[in-house]
């Protein structure tokens, strides 16, 4: 691929995914049915990516899905993922015994929306939909926004810039359809929307950024995917309950638990960059001795 072509690739890219997603979300609202989820543009996402990887000659190793890295990624991303969350909920919890009220941990299967969750369903039918529906999810969303546009990109821009404007803003916009939908079918304010777009914006591209060091420092995808993963599925399945009926709001515990994450993965890329220059310095030294 040509340099001068590589932002005008991306960018393209995204805009077809982003119409599927819109048509996904505004027509076919598969959410609303039995599925759940907006199931449509996932698939679609993956079948353009297919053709992405091999219009540009890259093989899948080349965009983080290495399979010797598979075991080692999950359960990175398992003990960063899971540590966060299990923090959040204790939070929540205490809280909730702070107020006078008696929190409980359920799980059922919920669509999360920012304005409220929906769709409430505990039958295994269900579940097994949200786990496979959350691993599609992030197959595509990580393939896509940190896989292919940071690679891409890379080949002409520096891993900041790559990941910065060419992953995680473009993640962030991704995340815009819901409120929007949300103000024309009446249940969101124009300032509710905004507002709401703001929030899910700055959130999505802080949580991109973070996946997007994963997959620097990792090589692979397999760490961003499971920590990705459990957020989702998290949000989906496992909540926050009081006796008198009422759910606790997880946005609070979803900006815990990401809070915590991006601590846990910035803290660990310094450590990687530290060493990485140690190595160079040793580098160095040895062929200055030479």
């Amino acid at each position: 691929m040509k340099k001068i072509t590589i932002p005008i690739f991306i960018i393209g890219f995204f805009l077809i995914i982003f119409a599927i997603r819109l048509a996904d979300s505004f027509f076919l609202r598969t959410d609303q049915g039995i599925i759940g989820e907006l199931f449509t543009h996932k698939l679609a996402g993956i079948a353009l990516l297919t053709l992405a990887v091999y219009f540009l000659h890259y093989k899948w190793s080349d965009i983080g899905f290495k399979k010797d890295q598979l075991l080692r990624g999950i359960l990175r991303g398992i003990a960063i993922g899971g540590t966060a969350f299990i923090a959040a909920y204790v939070f929540e919890i205490i809280i909730g015994i702070i107020q006078g009220k008696t929190p409980v941990l359920r799980f059922y299967v919920t669509s999360y929306n920012i304005i409220g969750n929906t769709q409430l369903n505990s039958g295994i039918l269900f579940i097994l939909i949200c786990i496979i529906g959350n691993i599609f999810n992030v197959i595509m969303e990580n393939g896509i926004f940190n896989g292919l546009f940071i690679t891409t990109a890379e080949k002409r821009y520096s891993f900041a810039k790559a990941n910065i404007l060419f992953s995680s803003l473009l993640f962030g916009f991704w995340h815009s359809v819901m409120p929007i939908r949300n103000y024309f079918d009446g249940n969101q304010s124009l300032i509710g929307m905004i507002m709401t777009i703001i929030l899910l914006f700055s959130t999505s591209f802080i949580f991109s950024i973070m996946l997007g060091m994963q997959y620097k420092q990792s090589s692979s995808l397999w760490d961003g995917m499971t920590v990705h993963f459990i957020n989702n599925a998290c949000v989906n399945m496992f909540h926050v309950a009081f006796a008198d009926g009422t759910e606790s709001n997880p946005t609070m515990r979803i900006a815990i638990a990401q809070t915590i994450m991006f601590i846990i993965v910035l803290t660990r890329w310094f450590a990687w960059k530290k060493q990485n220059i140690n190595i160079l310095e040793r580098k160095n030294v040895k062929l200055n001795d030479g």
